[in-house]
């Protein structure tokens, strides 16, 4: 855990720009960025086009992007193919207009899944686990800044800034490997050297994510130099309890060897943020629940001869695959 831990909540509006860069300088980022930095930006194309509450926005990103590369850092920025190898990164890039916004900001695309990778092993509150890395990200970045949408997770309750890193594991059926997810999320954040987050608020997700829910505008973002503690302060003006949030308790524990709550200083007074989202669970999630925590439960659901049966018996199609 960062030992001055700070974050920021500011307005997503007309004078984002200007907030935003009040922000950096808050949280320190500003501190560590030089000339010959590095800097791998995330977002979260979780879809191939905007979804309010879903993807990030537009407005927040290229700002963050913007500001960032005003700093005379080498940025880029990136996603890899959908989770459920369902579409391309190139085609989430095409639909969020990426290429143009980098060349408005003077930033670089980066297509995660056409990288070359590398295994990494490591031992994470008492297991192992190994994640496949773009050695770019491992060995060329100075640090990430990741910039997820403020939204609930049927299997996580909330999806923030470390569960986005998920998305640097450029496997096209990443679905299939989520036992132990925490774990590897800390692996993912301490390889990629995440070590800002900027939460998009403009809109977020109520009742069902990460896909399905209810869009609410907030027009806030929140950003931080730690992202368990951004997570956790976000999660609270959600109105979750995060210590009741376990998700939240193991990437506390896996983080920083505490489940304990951290302390950090904010400019504003966290509590006063009254959300109230809630997370609607059913059916069909309570079987995603068991695939979450078995691989091989999860292979047998969504990626064998079963898949079609199983998804007819539900009422559903399984959605298509890359080849």
């Amino acid at each position: 855990m960062t030992v001055n831990a700070k974050v920021f909540i500011g307005n997503s509006d007309a004078q984002r720009a200007r907030i935003l860069r009040a922000a950096f300088d808050y949280v320190g980022l500003y501190g560590e960025v030089g000339s010959s930095t590095k800097i791998f930006v995330k977002p979260n194309f979780t879809y191939p086009k905007p979804i309010p509450g879903v993807t990030t926005s537009r407005e927040l990103l290229s700002d963050a992007l913007r500001l960032l590369a005003e700093t005379g850092a080498e940025v880029f920025v990136g996603e890899s193919n959908g989770g459920y190898g369902s579409f391309l990164a190139s085609e989430a890039f095409a639909g969020h207009g990426l290429q143009e916004m980098c060349s408005q900001t003077g930033t670089t695309p980066l297509d995660l899944s056409q990288l070359e990778t590398e295994e990494h092993a490591a031992s994470i509150g008492g297991k192992l686990v190994s994640v496949r890395l773009p050695c770019f990200l491992v060995k060329e970045i100075d640090f990430t800044v990741s910039i997820p949408v403020l939204k609930v997770h049927a299997m996580t309750t909330v999806s923030l800034s470390m569960k986005n890193l998920w998305g640097c594991y450029p496997t096209d059926l990443r679905l299939l490997e989520h036992k132990e997810l925490d774990r590897k999320l800390t692996l993912i954040s301490r390889l990629t050297k995440a070590r800002f987050g900027i939460v998009d608020a403009l809109y977020g997700l109520d009742v069902h994510g990460p896909m399905e829910g209810e869009a609410r505008a907030l027009g806030k973002f929140i950003a931080s130099n730690d992202l368990v503690v951004l997570d956790i302060a976000c999660a609270t003006m959600m109105g979750f309890n995060p210590e009741k949030v376990l998700h939240l308790r193991n990437l506390l524990e896996f983080a920083g060897g505490t489940r304990k709550l951290p302390t950090f200083e904010s400019n504003e007074d966290l509590t006063s943020y009254k959300w109230d989202f809630r997370l609607g669970r059913n059916v069909i999630d309570s079987l995603s629940f068991a695939c979450f925590h078995s691989d091989l439960l999860a292979k047998v659901v969504f990626d064998s001869p079963f898949t079609t049966p199983i998804y007819s018996v539900l009422g559903r199609k399984p959605r298509r695959k890359l080849t």
